[in-house]
């Protein structure tokens, strides 16, 4: 009879739990249409409402997210989206979007406040996660802080983590050029050329080949191999930007290969 009581208790309380899931899920969804419709203000008043009613439904972590980056992206409100993101991370460590809502307040930090040091540590955080998509990306990005802060060799690390564990990731290309600017700050001229013939193998990215291909070119212009440099500059003139600025490097280029030849 007990065991009977408390079957009945259990059930109960799931088809409890079960219809107020139902009504969080048809809000969210309701939100998420007048956040198609661009109505942001009044998704992200939803979003919110529906995380206060119903904090324990599967979806009460969905609408923080949505609610922060909306506040963030489309509403001005820097200040209450970070609120809302830390929030999420409080109430939800673990559920699913609680990686993708720490790499939003790195990025809050980063590009709200202009906070280095305080996106440094967010994107360490986000980068623990085990989600790859969220670690790859918050390691691009805290390897780009650090090198924004000064810190070269820390950099250095943090995209050669990046591109070792995510040999192909979106952001492979984009860590391996990023090197190849480290390895040159430094000096290093061999290895920052052989970051950049990475970056240009097989990349899809035409204006990361661009870039990447003139910052060949100046590595082997310092390297004083000019010919093999006035080479690339011209297989990126009809591509480049700013017209009169690679036409002057290229003039000023066979200039000093004239001289060089005296």
């Amino acid at each position: 009879m007990k065991k009977a009581l408390i079957l009945l208790l259990v059930g109960s309380l799931l088809a409890g739990c079960d219809a107020i899931d139902r009504t969080a899920v048809s809000e969210y969804e309701a939100a998420t249409r007048k956040w198609n419709a661009g109505d942001y203000p009044t998704a992200a008043r939803m979003y919110f409402e529906l995380a206060r009613k119903h904090p324990h439904s599967s979806r009460a972590d969905d609408a923080l997210y949505w609610a922060g980056v909306t506040e963030f992206l489309y509403l001005g409100q820097t200040d209450k989206a970070l609120e809302t993101l830390q929030l999420l991370i409080k109430r939800y460590p673990h559920r699913d979007m609680a990686p993708q809502a720490q790499w939003y307040i790195a990025q809050i930090y980063e590009l709200g406040y202009n906070d280095y040091a305080k996106a440094v540590e967010g994107y360490r955080k986000a980068a623990d996660y085990s989600n790859r998509e969220v670690r790859e990306k918050s390691l691009y990005s805290l390897a780009d802080c650090l090198f924004r802060l000064g810190k070269i060799d820390e950099a250095r690390d943090a995209w050669t983590r990046q591109v070792a564990e995510f040999p192909g990731g979106q952001n492979v290309k984009l860590g391996y050029y990023r090197l190849g600017t480290t390895a040159y700050s430094k000096g290093e001229l061999e290895k920052a050329e052989a970051f950049y013939r990475k970056t240009l193998e097989n990349n899809p990215d035409a204006e990361l080949t661009v870039k990447a291909t003139f910052a060949l070119a100046g590595c082997l212009e310092a390297a004083d191999r000019l010919t093999e440099a006035l080479k690339l500059y011209k297989e990126i003139e009809p591509a480049y930007a700013n017209k009169e600025a690679i036409q002057i490097k290229i003039k000023a280029l066979e200039t000093r290969i004239v001289k060089k030849s005296y």
